[in-house]
């Protein structure tokens, strides 16, 4: 039988094969006709008989795959360059949203996707991706955080390749990826390690030579442990799904398209990077009870990004922000949101429609649409709860180029905050509830775009005609801490400072600054407490703009950015902080010396540097200010000085000066009226004019004023006095030089306009002076009108408004009281009359320093006749406080500036309603230090001058204190009459170191008045 059906295959088996060859016989037979006659009628060319060859071979072996696949009907493509390792090498980056679809008991809600991944084609449709991921969601029965972290591999087949041939400048590629990985998941401290098998389409758009921007959907098959339910998930395996948007980045030769060379295209190209700040409100449906304005807070974020083509860009950008979205009336505070993340934007250009060289453009309006990716925490009643989110978000920003590589920009946007709230109730029952945040804010921003390649080789060069330099900046803004528990009526503090840097490089300094600032904050008591703190900051100064956009000397605006580290002290009570700053800075230079700046600076301290409510602080603070700055330049200096402005040292262009008024108060701090409430008041300053019409001062002042009237033990009214001390830091414009610099000008109007730092002490209604004093920082501003009498020596008038807002608390140390922290503010107005020294400079300066070989040394002697008044803490409405001061005093004048005496006067002052009379003798030494001789050089035919004295003094009294020790300082105005006789008038103030007054009117301090006559040996 198997004999038979062989013989039966082996006849079927012979016979095909005869009757195939028959057919080829008769097809060749067939084949050699067609050609005899098609080449006899000359009709076909050699391109066609090729055809009818290869049709007829076709016809003599038929095979469908083999003819589907002939390289006839595959296109051709480009040549797929794969020579070195890094050809066809990329590096991708992408952010998406992932979400595990619940399986079991177990519902976790989708979150954000970051992922790293890098990517070799080793033909050009088959490639090999190697990737890691983090994956972040919430478990929503609890909101516990699940964490993912994997790795894996994918094969990626390019479709358009393999239907439509080889092209690495096709614009739009479509490829299928699919791949294996592995995750480490974690969720409530329970780890589990899973695997994967995904497939996913990879749709990508070539942007740029390089850079492909692509949106990658996807979905997985998991094993049981990814989403940690193994134990209820009934099913064994878990499914999810992913959306991505990234980029990819090519290494390796490449050419452009129509390029002859290799690498002529630059990542850098069309680059840009930006910062903004502004406010953010929040207009979902919880929040609206606040309104927009009462929901503010601030916002702040920085971005790089690219444009690809004029029409189409691509920014990444950081942000931070919060808002109040509740408040609570019963305690007084808001209740915040903090947000903070990243996002990822695709931005158009419309005018890249109509216009070819959109870049030229000066204004610009962009629209911008995206994904953001963050973290939100959201203050409630009892807790804060913290959330991962990812939403939609879309902005415009409306720009302008002053100049072709910097623009400043105004940009509104929204953002939207999905998230969802579970709660338990008493039963054990959970309930979820879904809300969105609607964010809407407006920053304003600066953005450096990277100069064309021309015009960056260009600006290069210019870097080796950088001079390093020095400079100095004075700035004045306001400040507040940031916490989430905030008061709900805030108020901002003000912060001034100045500051000495050096510029090494083009792209770097440092910078040496002290600020004084102070804050408030809403204590337990629903009060507001004030704090006053000075910093001491060291920062590096990195210039963005020249890394950016090159260095370019005759630019005009620029930005800076600082970071570096910080020691703050407090005041009441005194207690130093240690932390960090950064911040942005930019700057217009108004001149070859001059800039001013706006300066947004974050501190951030290693604890919380004030107190809140229910002991809540922040370690936060945010400062906004804007200021000056002048740059030390000898080359500028040279034609300074050339004109006629300065000496050419340190020295030139500075001044002292000292007035002596009076002061009153105004506004909703006193309960007196304005004229009640005058006081004296006196200063002393020094400053130096950096530019023939801008400088600073530095003022050491002190006040007294009333602020109100009460009833003393024995029935007597007395003033209840407020008492200002401190330190003034103002800049200074000069008016008339602004317009036109004048040597010889004796007239100046001098607006001034600064921070003034000190203390204020309060009495309070028992006559008791209020704790220590409290620190303040307020605003001051003033005018002074002067008229130079001589080359240096100035006589000016200066009204004067000062805000002093500051916190105290009644004391009476008798009852053992401390009464409630209670804030105010003082409104100082104050006039003073006084006197400047200007310093000689140049020419005149040299003349003078001259003329010393003829000063001689002489011996003097002098009388003096005055007042005498005891400076009381408490001013009293009934007694004569005034009495008779004789003097008598001798000395010796060694140098032109330097000289001393010894004197010896009579004090009598009369006792309350003009009885018990008291007498004093003292017996003085003062140094005498000639102001006029040390600013303006010696002139010895010069009539005016005024000497500083200074000295111990020894008193005679008599009971309780028969004796005392003391220190006197005063002024000592003179004018020359005739050779050896001239006329003087002396104020003084005498510190002891105990009262020396017998009776009930007892002080250590005593100023007078006296005017007398000398003579000269």
């Amino acid at each position: 039988m198997k004999k038979y059906m062989l013989t039966i295959l082996g006849s079927a088996l012979l016979s095909g094969m005869l009757a195939q060859a028959q057919q080829q016989d008769s097809l060749i037979v067939e084949k050699d006709t067609i050609i005899h006659d098609l080449e006899k009628a000359e009709l076909l060319d050699a391109s066609v008989r090729k055809r009818v060859e290869a049709d007829t071979a076709y016809r003599v072996k038929f095979n469908a795959m083999k003819y589907s696949m002939q390289k006839r009907y595959q296109p051709k493509g480009m040549e797929f360059n794969n020579k070195k390792f890094l050809d066809n090498f990329f590096f991708g980056f992408w952010g998406g949203y992932n979400r595990i679809i619940p399986q079991g008991d177990m519902n976790l809600s989708g979150g954000p996707e970051i992922g790293l991944s890098a990517t070799k084609f080793f033909s050009s449709k088959n490639g090999m991706r190697l990737y890691g991921t983090w994956q972040s969601a919430s478990r929503q029965s609890d909101n516990e955080k699940w964490s993912n972290y994997s790795f894996g591999i994918d094969h990626i087949f390019n479709l358009s390749t393999a239907f439509a041939g080889y092209n690495p400048y096709r614009m739009f590629e479509i490829s299928t990826v699919e791949g294996l990985g592995v995750h480490l998941a974690s969720l409530a401290g329970e780890k589990k390690r899973a695997g994967d098998f995904h497939l996913g389409l990879q749709m990508k758009l070539a942007t740029g030579t390089r850079l492909d921007v692509f949106v990658e959907p996807a979905i997985s098959f998991y094993t049981d442990n990814i989403d940690i339910s193994g134990e209820n998930n009934w099913h064994g395996y878990d499914m999810g799904f992913n959306a991505r948007v990234g980029m990819n980045y090519r290494l390796g030769t490449f050419k452009q398209r129509g390029s002859t060379e290799a690498g002529e295209e630059n990542f850098l190209d069309n680059t840009f990077i930006s910062a903004a700040m502004g406010l953010q409100a929040q207009n979902s449906s919880l929040a609206r009870e606040q309104g927009l304005l009462g929901s503010t807070g601030p916002v702040f974020n920085v971005s790089v990004g690219k444009w690809f083509l004029d029409l189409f860009g691509f920014r990444l950008s950081a942000f931070g922000s919060y808002d109040a979205w509740k408040e609570n009336q019963k305690a007084g505070m808001d209740r915040m949101t903090l947000y903070g993340g990243g996002r990822a934007e695709v931005m158009l250009n419309p005018f890249a429609l109509f216009k070819k060289e959109a870049r030229s453009m000066r204004w610009g309006v962009v629209p911008m649409f995206g994904v953001e990716l963050g973290m939100m925490k959201k203050q409630d009643e009892q807790e804060v709860i913290s959330k991962t989110y990812t939403g939609w978000t879309g902005g415009v920003q409306f720009k302008y180029y002053p100049i072709e590589n910097l623009a400043f920009f105004v940009e509104p946007r929204m953002s939207f905050v999905p998230y969802t709230f579970t709660e338990k109730t008493i039963s054990g029952k959970v309930n979820e509830y879904s809300f969105m945040d609607k964010l809407m804010n407006i920053s304003v921003g600066v953005e450096l775009r990277r100069p064309t390649r021309p015009q960056w080789q260009q600006l290069a060069k210019l870097r080796e005609d950088f001079t390093p330099y020095y400079y100095t900046s004075y700035a004045v803004g306001m400040t507040m801490p940031q916490q989430l528990n905030r008061p709900t009526s805030r108020r901002p503090g003000f912060i001034t400072g100045a500051a000495v840097g050096r510029q090494f490089s083009p792209l770097s300094g440092f910078r040496l600054g002290l600020d004084f600032n102070n804050a408030t904050t809403r204590l337990a008591d629903a009060k507001i407490d004030r704090y006053t703190f000075t910093s001491l900051s060291l920062d590096y100064m990195f210039d963005i703009s020249n890394w950016v956009i090159g260095y370019d000397p005759e630019r005009k605006f620029g930005t800076e950015v600082f970071a570096g580290p910080v020691i703050t002290h407090r005041f009441e009570p005194g207690k130093t902080y240690l932390g960090g700053e950064g911040g942005v800075r930019p700057y217009w230079r108004l001149g070859e010396q001059f800039d001013v700046f706006a300066e947004s600076k974050l501190r951030l301290y290693t604890q919380r540097y004030i107190n809140s409510r229910e002991g809540k602080g922040t370690p936060l603070q945010l400062s906004f200010a804007v200021g000056t700055s002048y740059r030390f330049s000898p080359s500028y200096r040279k034609r300074l000085l050339e004109s006629g402005f300065g000496d050419g040292t340190f020295w030139g262009n500075t001044f002292i000066s000292g007035g002596v008024g009076f002061q009153f108060l105004s506004g909703s701090g006193r309960s007196m009226g304005a004229l009640a409430s005058v006081g004296p008041t006196m200063s002393v300053s020094a400053g130096k004019w950096f530019l023939p019409f801008w400088g600073l001062r530095f003022s050491g002042f002190a006040g007294i004023s009333s602020w109100g009237q009460a009833a003393r033990e024995d029935g007597t009214l007395a003033d209840k006095r407020t008492m200002q001390g401190g330190v003034r830091i103002e800049s200074m414009l000069n008016l008339l030089s602004f317009w036109q610099h004048d040597n010889e000008q004796r007239w100046g109007i001098v607006p001034m306009l600064g921070l003034e730092l000190g203390k204020v002490r309060r009495q309070n209604e028992n006559i008791k002076v209020s704790a220590a004093g409290a620190a303040y920082a307020g605003v001051t501003a003033g005018l002074q009108c002067k008229y130079y009498f001589s080359d240096h020596t100035a006589l000016f008038i200066e009204p004067r408004f000062s805000r002093i807002p500051y916190s105290y608390r009644d004391i009476n140390v008798i009852d053992n009281y401390v009464g409630p922290r209670i804030s105010t503010a003082d409104n100082v107005m104050s006039v003073q009359v006084g006197l400047e020294f200007r310093r000689a400079g140049g020419k005149t300066l040299k003349e003078l320093a001259a003329r010393r070989s003829e000063f001689e040394p002489y011996y003097f002697a002098s009388w003096n006749v005055g007042g005498n008044m005891p400076i009381h803490r408490v001013k009293l409405d009934d007694g004569s406080s005034l009495g008779v001061l004789i003097g008598v005093s001798g000395g010796r004048q060694f140098f032109p500036c330097s000289g001393a005496r010894v004197g010896l006067d009579y004090v009598a002052l009369p006792g309350k309603n003009g009885s018990d009379a008291r007498k004093l003798i003292s017996l003085s030494a003062d140094y005498l230090f000639d102001v006029t001789h040390f600013m303006g050089g010696y002139n010895p035919n010069r009539k005016f001058g005024v000497e500083l004295l200074a000295g111990p003094v020894l008193s005679f009294g008599k009971e309780p204190n028969k004796t005392n020790i003391g220190a006197e300082g005063g002024v000592h105005f003179y004018y020359k009459l005739l050779k050896g006789f001239g006329v003087f008038a002396e104020p003084r103030l005498r510190l002891y170191t105990k009262d020396i007054w017998s009776g009930g009117d007892l002080t250590p301090v005593h100023a007078s008045f006296s005017v007398g006559t000398s003579y000269r040996f």
